[in-house]
């Protein structure tokens, strides 16, 4: 890994996930915020209707057992070894791996609140474009809405813990790194009182 600032924050991710059993214990609030998401998420895939599937950056596996109870082909990677190691304990197909030695593509690949962890989200978007035959899905939180102003102070009351540093970027910000890769936005679906955004996007010279 030759950056610096994402090495930075893969370390303070394996911190996180060497406390597995602790961390996926949610708040009241954060349980309804996963279930919303995830049922954005169910809704779409018959839509997206992808053979293959792989999420990157995929933590705990969480949106890898919607994939998989939803009846799709699908795999992940993390830099965790902790993080693979509980995804492979729930039967989850996940490799420990960086995503710049993924080589495959896919149908949809996903990524859920990775992005606004990077100082500079660009390149890993763009990681993300070049693994994607048809879709990229990636769950944003949405900084201009009312609530999602507040999600920093709402991470106590959703996991009881302290956040991973996010950066500000609007929903715009996203789109437009997008765009100007040949991709468009198909869909682009409000969760959580507008905490999150559920953005999927197609490209436009299919692979």
């Amino acid at each position: 890994m030759s950056d610096p600032f994402a090495e930075k924050l893969y370390q303070i991710w394996e911190k996180r996930w060497q406390d597995s059993d602790r961390k996926e214990r949610v708040t009241g609030l954060g349980l309804r915020m996963f279930r919303a998401k995830n049922l954005a998420i169910r809704k779409l895939l018959p839509v997206l209707n992808p053979s293959s599937i792989i999420d990157i950056g995929c933590g705990l596996g969480h949106i890898l057992e919607v994939y998989q109870q939803s009846g799709y082909p699908c795999e992940g990677i993390d830099i965790s070894p902790t993080a693979v190691h509980v995804c492979r304990n729930k039967g989850l197909r996940v490799e420990l791996k960086n995503v710049e030695e993924e080589t495959r593509t896919f149908d949809l690949v996903s990524s859920d609140g990775m992005l606004e962890h990077f100082l500079n989200f660009e390149p890993m978007a763009r990681q993300l474009m070049r693994l994607s035959r048809r879709h990229v899905l990636i769950v944003q939180p949405n900084h201009d809405s009312f609530f999602g102003k507040t999600l920093p102070y709402l991470s106590e009351l959703i996991k009881g813990d302290s956040n991973v540093r996010e950066y500000n970027y609007r929903i715009a910000d996203f789109i437009d790194v997008f765009e100007r890769s040949n991709f468009r936005v198909a869909h682009n679906l409000p969760v959580f009182l507008d905490v999150f955004r559920v953005l999927v996007f197609v490209r436009q010279d299919p692979v």
